[in-house]
């Protein structure tokens, strides 16, 4: 008998104001394209406390409405030892919040890496936009957008959907 439970999946930055929300307001809507949004339930988190509740960063909103994505629902929270068993996958944008989540005791079996599914031989970490120039938010946005099918087409084979 199937699961009518939606899979729960955590994308996970370091503050929860650029790459982590847009990851998952992404994902979320490629799931809704491809006719499969209600076997999913997205949320992201940042490992750290700084921003909790806090909306996304003002550049990240810029360049998300630029493609058509709102993020101002969006409020920043933390990902947390308590909370990290509550996730069926974490996805890490990068090794460093990858580190850190199985540090707080997450399945390396399932923590993922966002850009894991690339076979190119760059670098699999999504780079953090947040000191830098505007370019950086646009090419976060394009790597993110890049590799959502990607990281669907797996949960959709792990989980047979």
């Amino acid at each position: 008998m199937p699961n009518n439970e939606p899979i729960r999946v955590l994308l996970v930055c370091l503050g929860n104001i650029c790459r982590s929300p847009l990851a998952e307001f992404i994902v979320r809507q490629r799931a809704i394209e491809r006719g499969f949004s209600g076997r999913f339930h997205f949320e992201s988190a940042g490992t750290g406390d700084w921003h909790v509740g806090n909306g996304a960063d003002r550049r990240m909103k810029q360049t998300a409405a630029s493609h058509g994505i709102d993020l101002g629902p969006h409020r920043a929270s933390q990902v947390t030892r308590s909370r990290v068993d509550q996730w069926d996958w974490l996805v890490a944008m990068d090794a460093a919040n990858r580190n850190d989540l199985l540090a707080m005791g997450a399945d390396p079996e399932r923590t993922l890496m966002m850009r894991q599914f690339e076979n190119d031989g760059r670098p699999r970490d999504v780079p953090d936009p947040y000191y830098g120039g505007e370019q950086g938010f646009e090419d976060v946005f394009e790597i993110l957008s890049s590799n959502a099918d990607a990281l669907l087409d797996h949960l959709n084979r792990i989980h047979e959907l």
